[in-house]
């Protein structure tokens, strides 16, 4: 009896995990960076809601980690495929594979669907500019939107060729959500700009 318990208990943990995988997938990933517990509860609320599948930064340094663990994950699944495409047996398993090993070299260079980062987060090495500045340089084709309540850090950020996002003040509001709708799903939430956003 208990060794039947314990293959029902075994199989269904299996069965749930494989679900929440097969929940996942597809599912886009969306980094959110920002030193302030109170922002990220809004943007849990927002990614149960969009079910997106949410990664938390609380400074820079653990969004880099973050962004370099997701680069090397790429590589290794990319590496698995190339010895598999070596291994095919038919043109038709080689095509499915180079298929998926281009999709990967693309999602490379955009690792998440979008980073969501506050500018003006001025603990730690680098700071909020500094690390959207690096995420640019590394990642020139990865969205990004930013936001902050110093307007001087925004100012900056558009000399340096950025474009003015967000207001820190919109964030608990329905703004932010309906800006992360419109960047991961352009075709369907068109964004619609209005003079509060240059103000």
């Amino acid at each position: 009896m208990q060794n039947t318990l314990f293959k029902f208990a075994k199989n269904r943990k299996l069965f749930m995990n494989a679900s929440r995988l097969k929940v996942q997938k597809g599912r886009p990933k969306v980094l959110f960076v920002d030193d302030d517990n109170r922002i990220h509860k809004y943007t849990t609320h927002i990614s149960k809601t969009l079910r997106l599948h949410k990664r938390t930064a609380f400074d820079p340094v653990q969004a880099k980690r973050i962004i370099n663990l997701r680069l090397r994950a790429i590589e290794r699944l990319k590496a698995r495929l190339w010895v598999k495409k070596e291994l095919a047996k038919t043109k038709e398993e080689r095509a499915e594979l180079i298929k998926r090993i281009l999709a990967l070299n693309k999602l490379k260079k955009n690792p998440f669907a979008l980073i969501v980062s506050d500018v003006n987060m001025p603990r730690g090495n680098p700071t909020g500019i500094n690390f959207v500045q690096e995420v640019r340089r590394k990642l020139p084709q990865q969205k990004i939107l930013m936001h902050s309540d110093d307007i001087n850090s925004l100012d900056y950020l558009m000399e340096k060729g950025f474009e003015r996002e967000i207001k820190e003040t919109d964030l608990s509001g329905k703004k932010l959500k309906e800006r992360i709708k419109s960047e991961l799903w352009p075709a369907k939430y068109p964004r619609k700009r209005t003079p509060e956003d240059w103000s």
